[in-house]
């Protein structure tokens, strides 16, 4: 019984630091693209619909933020009820950019914005389109 749970105790041990490797990725030089600005009310109300009858709504702003790494293009999308989007978030703007499976945080100093990925695809475009392979 005690060679099972000490077998256990280390196989925690032994994993952590592979858990914390895979979650720190080192940054990569990336260029923002477009970011785009959305205002979202929920819930949603219909067109037409007589004013002093509709629900309360909250308002937040969602944004699509197209990032350019390497060959791929990455889109992130941060939502924010304060719409605080940082001024440093600029078409044609560098940023240190991290991927870690379905986030991709955009790394500033005293700062880090981070977006959940929702499109992913690989640009043709420029010097990438040379690299290509042909179909």
């Amino acid at each position: 019984m005690k060679i099972a749970f000490y077998a256990i105790i280390l196989a925690i041990v032994s994993a952590t630091p592979l858990f914390a490797t895979a979650q720190s990725k080192a940054s990569e030089q990336g260029t923002i693209i477009n970011v785009e600005k959305q205002d979202v009310a929920t819930p949603p109300v219909r067109e037409g619909a007589n004013p002093v009858r509709t629900p309360l709504q909250s308002h937040y702003s969602v944004y699509n933020i197209s990032v350019q790494v390497n060959c791929d293009v990455y889109v992130g999308r941060y939502e924010s009820e304060l719409d605080d989007l940082p001024s440093t978030l600029s078409a044609q703007s560098s940023v240190p950019v991290r991927l870690n499976n379905r986030a991709m945080y955009l790394d500033f100093p005293g700062d880090t914005v981070t977006t959940t990925i929702v499109h992913h695809e690989v640009s043709h475009e420029g010097a990438c389109a040379q690299s290509a392979p042909a179909r």
